[in-house]
Order: structure tokens, then C-alpha cells, then sequence
């Protein structure tokens, strides 16, 4: 399934926030003040923590569903544990009859306190989970909702990307095409008190991080980039980008996890928080990822996290509300067909520059490079298909190459001496092999994975139509 076939919310801008901890109530008097408390914030998305014998009342979700909040529900069970089939079932039906799409059970599986000790100390922790989970991810399905893998923290007592990457392969080779065709991940990226860039570029930039090591001079992905890294594990086990759906994003007031950068602040929490909901407005994040979900709309009655939540429960609120209240609001861009675009190559400022004649000019303005970008064909006689040939490939791109005249061929050898390159074509592991060749050359590279000549032009136009060279490499 393309990613622009997942269900979206109208309008939607990809503000998002979890409603409060696992310990709060749905209570139908409140609703209509946190609808028009979540209309000024302009969110779109809302993360609604659930338990087996507390459902949240679809009264609260139709309600959500009918002023275009899209709900994903969580269902946490602790200890981590087997759930009667019939019941879940039945529940899965009630939330797919009320509107809802998203659904997960069980809550950052990574984590020991998760587990009833025995369980934890048992080895081979992914595939016992993933055998767990399997038929859950089936009850889900089966009611016709999309379901979610579930969230894992960050770094974690079983460090989550290793963690990850088994549990794709198990869920990959167990579950049948139809479920793995309706999946996505719920993901935690908090951004602890770190840059909001820490990390970007991924794996591919920072090749030298290790579970719970991370090298001098390098970043991890235990940031608010932390999408990034998950997208380059589900893209080497699964040949593709899943939707990745926020459940918890952001800061933490009073966090200082990192002694280098300074402690999260009152208002360092509302500007970086208002430059993550900007970056969603603006499509600033990579088209796999569908929302962020702020981290903490309110807490329940007693709950010790309300110092975290943005309505407090004495009546005071976090400078991050007006903040965001600010914004100018608008949708983001649906993701185009049949396109798929990595958005892991790491960002600089610069400014494109077309080759002249005179190669010393050309080579100094474009980074020591003799080109400056490179539109890189996949060769057809490589291509699994047999629906295009190069005259179809050149004539999807003719209206491109003529507005922003790169240099156009099939050969990797020329392309490597480029500073930024664009990646076309169908045979999706061949590209994956030339895109981390190329950027092992030092070049920026974007990935556009297509069909045929109509999804060439389709891709390349909505470029030429929105005035950009790139979706994600900088102009």
C-alpha cells in the first residue's frame, strides 16, 4: 500500500498530542473544551491511552472523528501478556464501528518494568514478543482498522533498534501479506534536551553509533530525529517506508539528560515545541512520517506527571499552548503516489549553482565538484520492468530537466563526481545499494522510487510545480 493510501484526517496538518498518561478518564462533559482547545492548537492527530477493561467511550472518539481529530488508540496491558482473543476481537469492532483507523497494544515492550520478571529474563525477548504479537496484529486487521507495531523507548534496557529489526523480520516472515500491507509503527521521539537535528542524516551519517555507544564527535538517534533511523531499519527489512505514527514527541519540561546543552526551560520547551509543529505545517518532515504527538496534553487526577502536561490541573497552562495557538494553520501535502523519498541524507546551507564552462568556477561553486546534480536513470536493462525504455524515462522528465537543467544520464561513474544527486527508477534493492554508494562518495542523494513514465512525471512535476528541485536535499 502507498503511503498516500493510509487514512488521514481532513485538513490535516500533522499536530498532534497524547491526550494524558494511562491513568486518565474520558469524561463526555470535557469534550467540548478540548475540542476547542485542540481546534486553536491546530491539532489534527490525537494519542488516546486505553486499557482492556477501560475502553475509551466512543461517545469521546465520534465526537473527536466529527471536528477531524484523527484518534490512534493504545491499549496498554502491563505485565506484557497474551489477551483473550474474543474479547480483543470484539473491541477491535467497537473502535472500527466508531470511526477509528489506528490502533496498538502493548507499550515500549523494550523496557524490563513492561515485563513480569520471569518473562523478561527468558531469552530471544523480540521473537517471544513477536509471537505475542502476531495475532494481535491479526485481531486488528481483521476489523478492518491499520494496525501499529508497538512503541519501544528509545536506547531502552534492550536497545530499541536492534530490538526493532528482529521484530520486523519475525512480523515479516510471520504474518501474511494482507496485515504487513495495512502496518505501521507507533514511535516515541522525544527530543530529551537535545538539538532538534541531533542525529539527522541517520545510520547512513553517523555509521559508528553501537547499542549504548556513541562515539565522540558523533549522535545517535535518541533525539527527536529518532524517525530517521527507524525508517532505514524498516526500509532494509522490508524494501519500503511504513507510515510511522507518533505516539509521544517533544520535550520534557525541567529535562537535562544531556550535560552539554542547556536544561529544558519553560520557554525553551515553547520554542522548540512550536518549531516542530511549524516543521509539520510546513512539510519539513519526511512524507513516513504522518504526525508528532505532544507529550502531555494533561494528566489524571493524582497522576505525578502533571508537571509534564501542558494543561496543568491547577488551571495553569505551558508557554508551549500560546505558542502553537500562534501559528498561522494550514494541511500538509499528502504524500504522492507510487513516490518514495529518503529523507535520511544530512542537510547543509547552500545554494545551487548550474555548471558554466569554465570547469575551475563550476568546480569551486559546487563543493569541489565538477557537477553540481546529477539525474541519475536506473538502467533499464537492470530494471525488473519491462514498461518503459530510456526514451520513456527521458520524456517523464522532459518538463524538469527543462526548468531546472541537471545533468541528465544512466551512469553511476559520472554521477559519483556530483555534489547532489537525484535517483530514479523501479528496482528498489538496486537503488537502495546505489544510493549508500553514492553517499560512501561523498554525494547528497534523494530516492525516487516509480513504475513507469507516468509515475516519472507525476513525481518530477509536482517538483516543477511547487517550484523545488528536491523534496528533501537542500535548493
Amino acid at each position: 500500500m502507498n503511503l498516500r493510501d493510509y487514512p488521514r484526517p481532513i485538513n490535516d496538518t500533522g499536530i498532534g498530542f497524547n491526550f494524558c498518561s494511562d491513568t486518565c478518564e474520558y469524561q463526555d462533559e470535557a469534550i467540548r473544551f478540548w475540542i476547542d482547545e485542540l481546534s486553536q492548537l491546530g491539532a489534527s492527530w490525537l494519542v488516546l491511552p486505553s486499557t482492556l477493561d477501560r475502553p475509551v467511550p466512543v461517545t469521546f472518539l465520534r465526537e473527536l472523528i466529527t471536528h477531524g481529530i484523527e484518534p490512534v488508540i493504545r491499549v496498554v496491558v502491563r505485565p506484557i501478556r497474551t489477551v483473550d482473543p474474543s474479547a480483543f476481537g470484539e473491541l477491535c469492532r467497537e473502535y472500527a464501528s466508531a470511526g477509528v483507523h489506528y490502533m496498538h497494544l502493548y507499550q515500549e515492550p523494550n523496557l524490563a518494568t513492561e515485563w513480569a520478571i520471569v518473562e523478561w529474563n527468558q531469552p530471544n525477548l523480540p521473537k517471544r514478543f513477536a509471537e505475542l504479537l502476531l495475532p494481535v496484529l491479526g485481531l486488528i486487521a481483521n476489523a478492518g482498522l491499520f494496525p501499529l507495531l508497538s512503541p519501544l523507548a528509545p536506547g531502552g534496557h534492550y536497545w530499541d533498534l536492534s530490538f526493532l529489526e528482529q521484530l520486523l523480520n519475525d512480523v515479516a516472515r510471520g504474518a501474511p501479506a494482507a496485515i504487513i500491507d495495512r502496518l505501521g509503527i507507533c514511535i516515541h521521539n522525544y527530543a530529551s534536551n537535545l538539538p532538534l537535528e541531533w542525529g539527522q542524516g541517520g545510520p547512513t551519517r553517523w555509521p559508528g553509533v553501537r547499542p549504548y555507544t556513541t562515539p565522540v564527535d558523533s549522535e545517535d538517534h535518541r533525539g527527536f530525529r529518532l524517525f530517521e533511523w527507524y525508517n532505514a531499519v524498516v526500509r532494509r527489512q522490508l524494501g519500503d517506508s511504513l507510515p510511522l505514527i507518533a505516539g509521544e514527541t517533544g520535550l520534557v519540561p525541567g529535562t537535562q539528560n544531556h550535560a552539554s546543552f542547556p536544561r529544558v526551560d519553560e520557554t525553551l520547551h515553547a520554542e522548540r515545541s512550536a518549531t516542530i509543529a511549524q516543521m509539520a505545517l510546513d512539510d519539513k518532515l519526511p512524507p513516513y512520517l504522518f504526525n508528532v504527538a505532544f507529550w502531555t496534553l494533561n494528566a489524571g487526577d493524582g497522576d505525578p506527571v502533571d508537571f509534564h502536561a501542558w494543561y496543568r490541573r491547577d488551571g495553569s497552562r505551558l508557554l508551549a499552548v500560546e505558542a502553537i495557538k500562534g501559528l498561522p494553520k494550514h494541511p500538509r501535502r499528502p504524500p504522492e503516489s507510487a513516490v518514495t523519498v529518503e529523507a535520511d541524507a544530512p542537510t547543509m546551507e547552500t545554494s545551487p549553482v548550474e555548471v558554466s564552462g569554465n570547469a575551475e568556477l563550476a568546480e569551486s561553486a559546487t563543493g569541489g565538484r565538477l557537477i553540481d546534480h546529477y539525474l541519475l536513470f536506473q538502467s533499464f536493462s537492470n530494471s525488473p520492468s519491462n514498461e518503459w525504455t530510456p526514451r520513456q524515462m527521458m520524456a517523464g522528465a522532459l518538463e524538469y530537466v527543462s526548468v531546472f537543467q541537471p545533468t541528465v544520464g544512466f551512469r553511476v561513474d559520472e554521477a559519483r563526481q556530483a555534489r547532489r544527486v537525484t535517483m530514479i527508477g523501479d528496482d528498489t534493492i538496486r537503488l537502495v545499494e546505489l544510493e549508500e554508494e553514492l553517499r560512501q562518495a561523498g554525494c547528497l542523494v534523494e530516492r525516487i522510487d516509480v513504475r513507469n513514465e507516468r509515475d516519472i512525471r507525476e513525481a518530477l512535476g509536482e517538483l516543477v510545480r511547487r517550484q523545488k528541485r528536491f523534496f528533501h536535499l537542500p535548493d
